[in-house]
């Protein structure tokens, strides 16, 4: 048997080649989706060095804690609110105003006042006219007196608005309608943010797995090479080699792990969990798909000629799957919440139009008041009868004929904001068309990348035991070794992103219809290999 050391080495340019693109490859499908996190979260205590009890959670609790204590949730909620309010003060615009006062006045100088007393003192000189008749009469009384104690009720209503209460009224209802689908897509985009924090954290769990196992085989074959080189058939360039590999493969590790820490922060905070609680998921990332034919019920292979049409068709087992979610999910253009909040918008709008336009008509008002009042010479009334009676009714008609242009203005701000809300709601179901084509194309994607690991791991699992034998009985070199684990990790990847990507589309596809928008778009252009 051929010793490790007599097998030709393969090129530097072929070993640098090899290596660039095994370590971009696992680093991008490994550690990419969860990258961005690091520069979002604090930095929390890893969950295994969290003291106490774990929190057991599936997806289902961990949906159920998001739902009751969720801050856009509450503020959705809040809205609603303020809509009401809005709502109940348009309304009174057409109820009937009743106001009732209390007023007591003291008058520090009071231009009656004085003439009774100039009146008061010229009768008493003598030899002038007679005007004790001015100082005494009541009514002169009534306004010289420095005391004043008044109790009135004021009641109105209006008769005729020209249709301006009406429209304000069917707005502040409508604005009510369009909060309340807030709530709605608030509740549905809590539930999709749990359901990927949840499943991120579930892959990276995965990952930091991968990633140990790799750090694991990566010590087994230098610990391999040392052996092979102390009974002299390995070199210190391969042992070199198989060192500096295994110590590549430490950052991976750590990095994995702190990947998965913040995974676990970001779920923490979106169940309002405190981030030194360790939790526990219960549910499983990846389910078992329909098994891939085997080779010896395949053909057997006569030709090199490759028929496209072979190779490149649709799996029949991902469209029915497809179908299926499909069949439980409403796509439809008007019944998305973000369309029906674009036409409710528009409703609004021309109400508030009508509104403004009734400005032109006058309006009509029915008012009364009615008034108690008194005199007292000592501060404050002894009795009712102290208290003589005043009551008044009337109508009051307003006609804005001259504003200055003021009513023409606003005329045409409000047909300006009519003709965005009904443009806005074109760009909305449009938007809401792509937006579902997306969703099921993502679905598609998922379940068709889900398909195509079946088999795969496993296969990549026999390929590095043998690569491993291999390696340790001289007939292959470190490179294959590597070559072989770089795909057992890369598969073993792919097919926990798959299975995360396939249950967040799913749940992604039975959300759609209260979803908000999704701000994404679709790529174009790919990555050339």
């Amino acid at each position: 048997m051929t010793s490790m050391s007599r097998q030709p080495l393969p090129t530097s340019t072929q070993r640098q080649y090899v290596y660039r693109n095994a370590i971009i490859m696992v680093w991008a499908l490994t550690f990419g989706p969860l990258s961005a996190l690091s520069a979002q979260q604090p930095t929390a205590p890893t969950t295994a060095a969290v003291a106490g009890t774990a929190l057991a959670l599936s997806l289902a609790e961990a949906l159920r804690l998001a739902t009751g204590t969720s801050e856009s949730i509450s503020l959705a909620r809040a809205g609603v609110l303020r809509s009401t309010g809005q709502q109940l003060q348009a309304r009174s615009q057409l109820m009937p105003q009743l106001s009732a006062g209390l007023n007591w006045q003291k008058t520090l100088q009071n231009q009656f006042q004085a003439i009774s007393k100039k009146s008061n003192s010229g009768s008493k000189t003598g030899g002038g006219p007679d005007t004790s008749s001015v100082a005494d009469n009541p009514l002169t009384k009534i306004f010289a007196s420095p005391y004043t104690t008044s109790f009135a009720v004021t009641a109105s209503q209006p008769v005729f608005t020209g249709g301006r209460a009406s429209a304000n009224i069917r707005a502040a209802r409508v604005n009510r309608e369009l909060a309340e689908i807030g709530i709605t897509t608030a509740q549905a985009q809590v539930q999709l943010d749990v359901t990927e924090a949840y499943y991120d954290a579930l892959l990276a769990d995965r990952l930091v797995t991968i990633a140990e196992s790799s750090l694991v085989q990566t010590e087994r074959t230098l610990r391999q090479v040392q052996l092979t080189k102390s009974v002299g058939s390995a070199s210190e360039f391969e042992l070199i080699r198989a060192r500096v590999t295994r110590d590549n493969q430490r950052p991976s590790w750590l990095q994995s792990r702190t990947n998965r820490d913040l995974a676990y922060v970001r779920l923490r905070q979106l169940l309002n969990v405190p981030l030194a609680q360790a939790v526990r998921l219960t549910d499983d990332i990846a389910e078992s798909p329909a098994s891939a034919p085997s080779d010896e019920s395949t053909a057997p292979i006569t030709t090199v000629n490759v028929s496209a049409a072979e190779v490149l068709h649709a799996d029949a087992r991902v469209s029915a799957e497809v179908n299926r979610v499909l069949a439980g999910a409403d796509t439809s253009v008007p019944v998305r919440a973000p369309v029906r909040q674009a036409v409710k918008s528009v409703e609004v709008a021309k109400l508030q139009l009508k509104s403004t336009m009734a400005q032109r008509y006058p309006t009509v008002s029915l008012s009364t008041n009615y008034q108690r009042l008194a005199y007292p010479n000592d501060g404050l009334p002894r009795s009712l009868g102290d208290f003589f009676p005043n009551w008044t009714a009337g109508v009051g008609v307003s006609f804005p004929f001259f504003t200055g242009g003021r009513v023409h203005g606003e005329e045409l701000a409000a047909q300006a904001t009519v003709q965005e809300a009904e443009q806005r709601l074109k760009q909305t179901a449009k938007g809401a068309a792509l937006d579902a084509r997306q969703t099921i194309a993502q679905l598609e994607q998922a379940q068709a990348s889900w398909q195509a690991t079946v088999g795969t791991a496993e296969q990549a699992t026999r390929a590095y035991d043998i690569a491993e034998v291999r390696f340790r009985e001289g007939i292959s070199t470190q490179l294959e070794l590597a070559e072989t684990r770089v795909q057992l990790q890369v598969a073993l990847a792919n097919r926990a992103k798959a299975a995360r990507d396939v249950q967040v589309a799913r749940i992604r596809l039975q959300l759609l219809r209260d979803l908000p928008l999704s701000t994404s778009r679709p790529s174009t252009t790919g990555n050339t290999p």
